[in-house]
């Protein structure tokens, strides 16, 4: 999402701003208003530090101000969740975040003939791993994301990243990453730069392997903060999890792109147990433009279920989806509409409505390259 254009004729430094726009309607919401906003302006900068002989990295910094949204969600710092009644959908246009965020401000170097990177700073372990199969944000759901401790992409925390390329094809990427969710609940803005928070870390390791053709990565990760079971009120840490996914580009095909996923998350005092996606992609043309086809699953582990059902009557543990997307680009602005399908949502981020059996939502997702 960060598109950097040189404003400087020695191009030691980069600038962008990019303006990005999400509307969702949801058949079933957790309030009355089934129609969202949520809208952000994206500032980014890149400064490479050279010097006579050597080239010192590069200084990364982005700022985000969230702004356009609308009161369709719920304030989830003094109730359940808002959301459209699933996690597939999830509460994805809330409306209590901070007015800006800085998002990022790394020093970045590559090391030994660009054999191995590293990045250290205020950053997210969603910037390095994990990486999105699909193409519109608002369908990138791998519930995953939440039990590694990780705030979206916009928000920036303490993290140490490292990558190693045994050759052209297969690498090594690891990383430990603070969790920081005290900056979301009191609005910190992400410039509380303290290393007092004691909510824990996240170690990950990944192994990938790619080509021309496809990319396939396996990781593992562990997060030693502590969580409460919400059914037992249990305290527990050391949170573990698996995931592996796949991207294969078909050469001169009418089917472009076919990309799955599949993570286990090892506690059961979790939300989640497991999730899996299977999806496709065709390419329209050079310039970008697609449709793609995505279906899954996603599984409560007991003590939710329990939990859910006697928050909002849920009686579906296993939720099933099917999403259909699209992308369309003209000049500097490319839209991207989606519409999802949802059967037996779990009912997880419905706050404490009753529940319902199926789900449609329809979005449109628009990004704008300011500069």
């Amino acid at each position: 999402m960060l598109i950097s254009t040189p404003i400087l004729a020695d191009d030691h430094f980069k600038f962008s701003a990019n303006l990005v726009d999400l509307a969702m309607y949801s058949d079933e919401s957790s309030v009355d208003d089934q129609f969202t906003n949520s809208g952000a302006l994206i500032l980014g900068a890149d400064y490479k530090i050279f010097g006579t002989d050597y080239d010192f990295g590069t200084l990364k910094a982005q700022y985000t101000f969230n702004g356009l949204n609308n009161d369709a969600q719920l304030n989830t710092t003094t109730n359940w969740f808002g959301g459209v009644g699933s996690y597939v959908g999830g509460a994805i246009a809330m409306n209590d975040i901070a007015p800006s965020q800085l998002s990022l401000l790394t020093w970045d170097k590559k090391w030994g003939n660009d054999q191995v990177f590293t990045s250290v700073g205020r950053t997210n372990l969603r910037r390095y791993f994990l990486f999105n199969n699909c193409q519109n944000l608002a369908i990138c759901t791998d519930p995953i994301k939440g039990s590694m401790g990780s705030l979206p992409a916009n928000y920036g925390y303490w993290g140490a990243y490292f990558k190693y390329n045994f050759n052209e094809h297969l690498y090594f990427h690891s990383g430990i990453f603070e969790v920081n969710t005290d900056d979301y609940v009191h609005e910190k803005k992400g410039l509380d730069f303290s290393f007092h928070h004691d909510l824990g870390y996240t170690q990950v390791y990944s192994f990938g392997y790619k080509n021309d053709h496809s990319k396939v990565e396996a990781l593992y990760f562990s997060n030693d903060s502590e969580y409460a079971n919400a059914l037992t009120k249990q305290k527990y840490s050391d949170t573990d999890g698996i995931n592996v996914r796949f991207s294969y580009d078909f050469k001169d095909s009418y089917l472009s792109n076919l990309y799955g996923a599949y993570s286990q998350i090892l506690e059961k005092n979790q939300p989640y147990d497991h999730y899996w996606e299977l999806g496709a992609m065709h390419k329209i043309n050079a310039r970008g433009d697609h449709i793609g086809l995505k279906f899954g699953q996603s599984e409560l582990n007991d003590d939710f279920y329990a939990f859910t059902q006697q928050l909002n009557g849920n009686q579906h543990k296993t939720t099933t989806f099917v999403s259909f997307d699209a992308a369309i680009k003209y000049k500097k602005v490319t839209f991207s509409p989606f519409v999802q399908y949802i059967w037996n949502p779990d009912n997880y981020y419905r706050s404490n409505q009753g529940g319902f059996d199926h789900n449609v939502i329809m979005g449109l997702l628009t990004q704008v390259k300011l500069y």
